[in-house]
Order: structure tokens, then sequence, then C-alpha cells
């Protein structure tokens, strides 16, 4: 199982370009797409759309434009990040959250997930 760290890793090396984006991900283990499905709540859904739309630079910003507390927003981007669908940015003292997936698309028949990334839904 890949650690956040091994995520990060992955993502850095994407932005510096030193590794290609990767591919359209698909989630067939029933428990994964469980998990994905129950961290997609309306509010962390708002709090994605926050982060396209408003691009907050910090965690604290994205609190105050979803009008919720900072330590429940934090633990809401901590959930998002561990499926795959945000990702947290360190900026010196602060960290600023960054949408990674542009689409989620469920096939309720076969149980499975599939996430688009924002670069992959650009092309």
């Amino acid at each position: 199982m890949r650690t956040l760290h091994d995520v990060r890793d992955e993502m850095l090396a994407v932005a510096q370009g030193t590794r290609p984006v990767p591919p359209v991900r698909s989630v067939t283990d029933g428990e994964a797409v469980s998990g994905l499905l129950g961290v997609l709540t309306p509010a962390n859904r708002a709090l994605m759309h926050l982060i396209a739309t408003e691009r907050p630079e910090t965690v604290s910003r994205l609190a105050q434009l979803a009008d919720r507390a900072q330590p429940n927003v934090s633990r809401a981007l901590q959930d998002l990040a561990k499926h795959g669908l945000v990702r947290l940015v360190r900026d010196g003292m602060s960290i600023r959250p960054e949408l990674v997936a542009a689409e989620i698309d469920v096939d309720l028949v076969r149980g499975t997930c599939r996430v688009v990334p924002m670069a992959a839904a650009a092309e």
C-alpha cells in the first residue's frame, strides 16, 4: 500500500516535470470504493468546489470561505488527501489545499470508481 509520503513524492515529481502525469486511476476494491464514496459528503464536495473556484492560499482561508471551523476543515482535507482527491502543499509555515481530482465517475453496477486527475481532464 502506498503511503502519503509516496503520493506526495509522486505529485512533486509530476509538478516539477520529472515524471509524467499518472493515468486515470480506477478503484475496483469494494472497500476502497466504499471509502471513497464515504468521503464525498456534501460538505466535502463543497470544500473541493471552493478549492477549485477560489484557490485559497491557506487552510485557514478555506475554512473562512466555507464558514467552518479550521480543525474540521483540516480533518476533512486529510480524508480527501488520503483518497487522492486533494493535495496539501506546504508553503512556508502554512498549508495550501489544491484540487487533484477533476472528475469522479462511479459505476454502481460494477462497484468501481474512476478518479480523473485535473491534468488529465484538461487534455
